[in-house]
Formats: structure tokens, C-alpha cells, sequence
């Protein structure tokens, strides 16, 4: 064995910025992503360049970098105990026994320090927003999210995106978009390369309705971007070994609570749920990371805490959120029957698994908006592009910037009017926001007020009501108010009335 010679893991990808000295690096199998700076960014570099599988000697990032073998070879040491080198060459029989021990693995974030031999300074909350920091002033993109499709293989009630149908008999318009075709992303994502991609979201609809998102996929493998994939996983049944060898960074996987029956309904496919929970066993088996996705609403409400079980089971991180908002057309039938009651979501707001705890939150002064530009990435090193090439800031967010079919990306961003009025808005542009003691307790999303008003910078249906709720609810406690009555969060939702979904049709404004 050479003592020189380490090998790059075809498990791994990353991005190295010369200009700023600062590098991400992915272990796709642990689900480990890790942030580099300074010297110990320069020596991940020279890794990153060597490959999948590629060949990384002592020597040659000594020379490189002037950097004395001493202190390369115990940071080469720390990251074949992350996942990111290896002694030797990777074969089938490796890779496989790796993927056997890292299926039962949790989620690792790490921050690294600015030279190899403070590479365990500390830890962050996420490397990659240290990394879009690091790099924001000489790099136009790191993220995307290409919407490959509104086609579906569910039909979920609650869907937002055009097209979507609230009953059987209403005609679905999914279809009615000329999507972008195989070439047209290759060449959209050479654009980004160029321009600093890292990473990219494939989503829709369900982007495995797309025709040809096994060639996007192998396209990005072969740019070493890393991919995280928003799928219900129905097209996915006997699929699994052929995306695990593409190594996702992250499969999001929609279950609507415990409750086959709950979920099926509210997906309109019956088995869905178990499908779907089948996916996930599969993917995990091989190391896949799984996200399982659980929007909570009234027909899953009863279950949700018994997803929590199912999750620790698989090995699969569960996040709930209560993001039942109204469609990109104005439609408002999900949030007017889906979405929790002010007493159901005060319930779930108890739960230590999804909100903080409140009791020690400081009211004390309404916040500002962000003091510039909207409080997201949208459009700030992040956009999405629409199944028909429309460029726009985010999937919730329909400003169209340009058109990837007529423009390059470069073009498009450069000097744009509406690109630049996202990013400039001021504290005082905003329309009703910070006004009130609720705002405290806000997570505003700048796409919902764009679906809703028009305007990304004014005060939304959506959040507001989440605030509010939110707000009462720590007034109760600050109170001294036991809001569950002595009872167990299990007892209390267990307890509820079981919710029955009605007969929807779409429903709007007055005046929309």
C-alpha cells in the first residue's frame, strides 16, 4: 500500500470557490455535508478535482499548496472518518458494506475550521447557508429548484401548484405547459455551473411524471452537483437500486400522518400511503437519506404523532410543518378546510417536536422586517425554473425574471428590475408588516404574499394567521394557562372530533 495515495469516494460531491477559499463537501451516503475555509478549503479543493474514485496523494497537495505533509496527513485522517477519503480504492464490495453501515445513521452537520489543524473549531446550524454566506458577493447562484413538472401521480387536495384539482369531477390543467426538454437543461445547467451551482432540487408535481428526469439526474451526478429530490416515491417501486447509484444528497417524502386511510384520502390514491412508506423502507435499506415530509391537516391530525415512531423506525428524520396555503391562482379551498383550527393548532403548537418552548419568548417589542431585501434566499444566490423555462425567485414566488428558453441564465439576472427590487426592499416598503404584537411570532414568506397580493412585500392571510395563533397561545402560557388541562399532548388530540373532508370545489376572494 502506498502511505501517499488516498482515494476520493464516488459517495461524495462538493463545490470549491478559489476566490474565497471556502468549500462544501457532501458525504451522500452518511448525509454529512461539511464546510471548509482557508488553507483546509484549498487542500478539499485539490480532492474535489481529483474525481469520484479519483486518486489524492500527500505529496502532490503539499507541493500545491505548500502545506507540510504533517499537517495533511491527520486532516486526511479526519475525513476518511467523516466519509470523504479513503484509504483504498472503493470497490463494489466497499461501497456496499458502507452503505450497510451508514442506513442507520442520523444526520451530521459540521462547521470546519480555518486551517487543517483547527478543523473542529465549532459546529453550525447549517453548513450550507455558511457556505451561500461565504460566497455571496462573487457567485450569482448556488441553489436551484428545477419544477420538472405539475404532472402528478397523486392528486393531493391541498396542492398549490397550477392545474392542481380539489375533486375528481373538476378537469386537472397540469398538463397544459410546454415543459423545457433534456437539452434544455443540460444547457441550463451548465449556465449555473458557471455561475457557482452547488446544489439542486428536483421537484414538481412529482418529478418522476417527467419524462426525462433519469437523464437530468445522470447529468447532474456527472456535474457533481448534489441533488435532493421532492417525490411522493409511487414511481420509485423497483427503481431503488438505479437512483441509490446517483447517489441523492436527499429524498422529501410526503406522509399525511400514520393513518393510511387519512392520507389516502387527502392524496385521492388509494394505497398511496403504503407505497409510498414501502419507498422509504427500500431507500433506506441502501443508505438513501429519507426526509419524510408531514404536513399536518385535519384529516392526518389524529395520526401525526405516530409518525414520530415510524420515523425512528426507518432511521428517516420526520419535519412537520402546517403549511396548508392557498394555490398560486388565488384558490383558497385547502386553507378553508384543511388547514388546523386556531383550537387544533394550539394543540399541536404544544408539541416540544415542533415549536420551542414559549414561555420564555421576549414580546416585548414588534420586530422590523428585514432591514433589506425579503427575509429569504429567494432571488439571493436561489431560483427556481418553472416547467415551461420562466425563471422566477422561488416555487411559491411566480415573479417571472426571464425565460430560460430565450435567454441565458447570466443575462437574465444581470440588471434585472424586478430581481433588484427584491433585494433593495426596505423596512418601510413593507405593507402592514411589524405593525402588530403578533408579528413577534411570524416566519414570513415573501411568495405567499406574491400568490396572494401581487406584492412580496406585504402582509399575508397565511402567516398572519400561524402569528396570531402562535401569539395567543404564548400569552396563555406567559398567563400561566395549562392550555392541555392536565392531560397529555397523546390524550388531548386523541380526544378531538374525527374530521370528515367535505365535497371541495375551488373558492376565492371576493374580487379575485
Amino acid at each position: 500500500m502506498n502511505n501517499d495515495i488516498y482515494y476520493r469516494p464516488e459517495w461524495t460531491c462538493g463545490k470549491y470557490n478559489s476566490t474565497k477559499h471556502v468549500a462544501i463537501m457532501f458525504n451522500l451516503l452518511a448525509n454529512g455535508e461539511y464546510f471548509f475555509e482557508h488553507e483546509s478549503a484549498d487542500v478539499v479543493g485539490l480532492i474535489l478535482a481529483a474525481g469520484r474514485n479519483g486518486e489524492v496523494s500527500v505529496s502532490h497537495v503539499s507541493a500545491s499548496l505548500n502545506i507540510t505533509p504533517e499537517s495533511i496527513i491527520p486532516f486526511f485522517t479526519f475525513l476518511i472518518e467523516i466519509g470523504l477519503l479513503s484509504k483504498t480504492f472503493p470497490t463494489k464490495d466497499e461501497i456496499s458494506s458502507y452503505r450497510k453501515r451508514c442506513a442507520k445513521l442520523s444526520n451530521v452537520t459540521t462547521y470546519i475550521g480555518e486551517n487543517v489543524e483547527s478543523y473542529l473549531q465549532c459546529e453550525i446550524s447549517s453548513v450550507e447557508q455558511a457556505y451561500d454566506n461565504a460566497v455571496a458577493n462573487c457567485t450569482e447562484i448556488t441553489n436551484a429548484v428545477f419544477e420538472l413538472t405539475y404532472r402528478c401521480s397523486e392528486k393531493c387536495l391541498h396542492c398549490y401548484n397550477p392545474g392542481a384539482t380539489r375533486n375528481d369531477k373538476e378537469k386537472s390543467r397540469r398538463s397544459n405547459f410546454i415543459e423545457l426538454t433534456l437539452d434544455d437543461y443540460k444547457r441550463i445547467i451548465d449556465e449555473m455551473c458557471e455561475a457557482g451551482l452547488a446544489t439542486v432540487t428536483l421537484t414538481g408535481g412529482d418529478p418522476f411524471s417527467y419524462k426525462d428526469v433519469w437523464g437530468i439526474l445522470e447529468y447532474l451526478y456527472q456535474k457533481e452537483i448534489a441533488v435532493t429530490l421532492l417525490t411522493n416515491g409511487q414511481q420509485l417501486v423497483n427503481q431503488i437500486d438505479r437512483l441509490a447509484n446517483l447517489y441523492p444528497r436527499s429524498i422529501k417524502v410526503s406522509l399525511y400522518g400514520a393513518d393510511p386511510i387519512a392520507h389516502d384520502s387527502i392524496t385521492r390514491k388509494k394505497g398511496s400511503w403504503q407505497t409510498t412508506l414501502d419507498v422509504i423502507s427500500d431507500l433506506r435499506k441502501v443508505a438513501v437519506p429519507v426526509v419524510i415530509n408531514c404536513v399536518i391537516m385535519r384529516p392526518g391530525l389524529k395520526s401525526y404523532l405516530d409518525l414520530k415512531k415510524t420515523g425512528e423506525n426507518l432511521s428517516c428524520l420526520v419535519l412537520f410543518d402546517f403549511g396548508v396555503v392557498d394555490s398560486i391562482e388565488g384558490d383558497i379551498c385547502a386553507t378553508h378546510h384543511l388547514r388546523l383550527t386556531p383550537e387544533e393548532l394550539e394543540l399541536v403548537l404544544m408539541d416540544p417536536d415542533i415549536e420551542p418552548k414559549t414561555d420564555n419568548f421576549d414580546m416585548s417589542a414588534n420586530p422590523a422586517p428585514a432591514s433589506k431585501g425579503v427575509p429569504c434566499l429567494a432571488g439571493r444566490g436561489t431560483f427556481c425554473v418553472m416547467p415551461n423555462g420562466k425563471l422566477i425567485p422561488c416555487v411559491s414566488m411566480h415573479m417571472i425574471l426571464g425565460d430560460l428558453k430565450q435567454q441565458d441564465f447570466h443575462s437574465i439576472i444581470t440588471n434585472n428590475s424586478k430581481l433588484k427590487g427584491l433585494l433593495e426592499a426596505k423596512a418601510t416598503d413593507y405593507m402592514e408588516c411589524g405593525t402588530h404584537d403578533y408579528c413577534n411570532c411570524c416566519v414570513f414568506c415573501a411568495g405567499n404574499s406574491f400568490a396572494e397580493h401581487g406584492n412580496p412585500l406585504h402582509a399575508n392571510e397565511n402567516n398572519c394567521y400561524l402569528a396570531k395563533n402562535k401569539y395567543a397561545l404564548m400569552i396563555k402560557l406567559k398567563s400561566g394557562i395549562d392550555v392541555m388541562k392536565g392531560k397529555t399532548l397523546q390524550e388531548c388530540i386523541k380526544a378531538l372530533p374525527d374530521y370528515v373532508i367535505p365535497s371541495l370545489h375551488r373558492e376565492y376572494k371576493q374580487g379575485k
